[in-house]
């Protein structure tokens, strides 16, 4: 399907970035780039020219089978590699897709997943696309399908582009926001690249109009996790 898009847009760059076929390890789960900065990431490989690509971008489409009610391996590593983003969103500039191919049912625990955590990334998401491949050979019609589905979901990707509407804040960002502001700044040394990254914020990651009783209730919420680290 993803081949499918990039022959119906022949104006449009679209690189396809095939994980499983680039040099792109399995994190080591150290925690070296929460803590201290993706730079000191002690794996060496692609991941750095797949962050490139994600920063040039106008937009990504993630994509994924459905493996035992979930994404692949190889992409949960792509989530677990990028968990820095997670403390340290950087997409708030970028829109986002996710596509989950399965047979049957499970495809939308991947969805959730994807959804999740291009949101925490900081990604504007596009409403995503679920589509069923049967074993064996696909009959035409579901091919057309299939098709018809994903023109339509990228053509909402581009309008969304063209247009340049951000989501607004949600309580699920802002919450963890105070949060990780409050933990990097007890804990400079150990967080210290949460804090660099936080010091100079106030509400939220970047200058946005917050109505006040969301700001209070985010607050609220965050205090009452906070309460529990201490």
């Amino acid at each position: 399907m993803l081949k499918s898009i990039q022959e119906n847009y022949p104006d449009i760059d679209i690189k396809l970035l095939k994980l499983s076929e680039m040099n792109f390890e399995f994190c080591k789960g150290c925690y070296v780039c929460v803590k201290k900065g993706e730079d000191r990431c002690p794996v060496k490989d692609e991941r750095d020219l797949i962050i490139r690509e994600m920063m040039e971008a106008d937009g990504l489409i993630l994509a994924s089978p459905v493996y035992s009610h979930m994404v692949s391996a190889t992409l949960k590593n792509f989530f677990d590699r990028f968990g820095f983003y997670a403390h340290r969103p950087q997409f708030f500039e970028k829109f986002a897709m996710p596509i989950a191919t399965c047979s049957g049912y499970g495809g939308e625990y991947a969805i959730e997943y994807m959804e999740k955590m291009l949101s925490v990334f900081g990604f504007n998401i596009i409403p995503s696309l679920e589509l069923q491949f049967r074993p064996g050979k696909m009959p035409e019609k579901n091919k057309i399908l299939n098709l018809e589905k994903t023109i339509k979901a990228v053509n909402t990707l581009i309008e969304r582009i063209e247009k340049g509407e951000k989501d607004k804040p949600q309580m699920g960002m802002m919450v963890p926001f105070h949060i990780f502001k409050y933990v990097s700044a007890i804990d400079k040394d150990v967080m210290s690249a949460d804090y660099e990254y936080y010091k100079d914020k106030e509400d939220y990651y970047y200058e946005a109009s917050i109505p006040f009783v969301k700001k209070f209730l985010a607050k609220k919420v965050a205090n009452k996790i906070i309460a529990g680290f201490d």
